[in-house]
């Protein structure tokens, strides 16, 4: 179709305005299910220290009338301990920057101080459970870090001599499970029901109450699949296909199998969450820098440890395909 002459149409204007949504569209995702769901508790060292403690294993007990009794060796507690570690980020806008008026959004700082502080949520989840990550005190210039989840399975049960039992391992370095050694080596195998059911026996046997298997999004559709998952069931004008479960029902407990995306991908943790938490030193906070241009700077940190109150009642699958 002819244009008319000297009609005015947009491919030549000049001054129309922009059209920008007054939204912005940010897909990361910002799920921390770890530190969400552990318990929280406070540090007041660098070295965080606690104890834990077992009853001796139930055995005959039977006393002869008039009997003449000895006194029963103890075993003391058990102290483990962690190191803060210092999680941070900085940012900084031009005084400019400031003044000016923005789309999706006020002023330019509180939006990337926003930003902040869920990556460093995102940061810390990952340092817990992706890296098997020692724990490590530091020295001038170089920072102290946080024994993650992976260090603390393998310490002795109380009841057996040297027996490893809360964690099953295909070959590789044995963990002394006190946060000092990271799991390393041995031949990956499939992730199998059976793993499963033997990490809730164990979990069982030692006193553990573990409510939550966390594993990544592969592990999670193998999962899915398990004969001991809770029935699925729907009314057959309910045409929806249910591929996915999200509750297991064992001999032992029910637990709920939780996707994390920041979880190793060779490691499937069955977690008791009442016994573990994340001791805070320092909490999340901000603080103003140093004011020597023409702009503002802000800091977000916050000093942490991992609390693994009591790593035998939870359960560690290492070297999973």
């Amino acid at each position: 179709m002819a244009i008319p002459t000297n009609v005015t149409e947009t491919f030549d204007r000049v001054g129309i305005k922009q059209d920008i949504a007054d939204v912005i569209y940010n897909i990361s995702p910002v799920e921390t299910p770890f530190i969400s769901n552990a318990g929280k508790s406070n540090a007041i060292q660098t070295l965080h220290e606690w104890q834990t403690d077992a009853l001796e294993p139930a055995s005959a007990n039977a006393q002869v009338e008039g009997f003449t009794y000895g006194l029963d060796t103890r075993a003391p507690t058990v102290k483990l301990q962690n190191y803060t570690q210092i999680t941070a980020k900085a940012v900084g806008v031009t005084g400019t920057d400031q003044a000016v008026s923005n789309h999706g959004r006020g002023q330019e700082l509180a939006y990337q101080m926003a930003k902040v502080g869920k990556e460093l949520k995102r940061d810390i989840e990952h340092a817990n459970i992706n890296t098997e990550n020692a724990k490590a005190v530091g020295s001038s210039g170089t920072a102290r870090e946080s024994g993650s989840i992976g260090t603390y399975y393998g310490g002795n049960i109380p009841g057996t001599s040297t027996a490893v039992l809360n964690y099953y391992k295909n070959g590789g370095t044995v963990p002394t499970g006190n946060g000092s050694t990271a799991e390393a080596g041995g031949t990956d195998v499939a992730f199998t029901e059976d793993l499963l059911k033997d990490g809730l026996k164990k979990c069982y046997e030692t006193g553990g109450e573990p409510s939550v298997v966390l594993m990544n999004a592969g592990h999670k559709q193998t999962a899915s699949s398990f004969n001991g998952i809770a029935t699925n069931t729907n009314t057959i004008d309910d045409k929806r296909v249910i591929g996915a479960v999200d509750v297991y029902v064992s001999d032992f407990s029910t637990v709920t199998f939780v996707p994390d995306r920041y979880q190793n991908a060779n490691r499937v943790d069955i977690l008791d969450m009442s016994k573990w938490a994340i001791a805070y030193l320092r909490p999340f906070q901000t603080k103003a820098l140093s004011d020597t241009s023409d702009a503002t700077q802000q800091l977000m940190l916050c000093e942490w440890t991992l609390e693994a109150r009591n790593p035998n009642a939870s359960y560690g699958i290492f070297n999973l395909a």
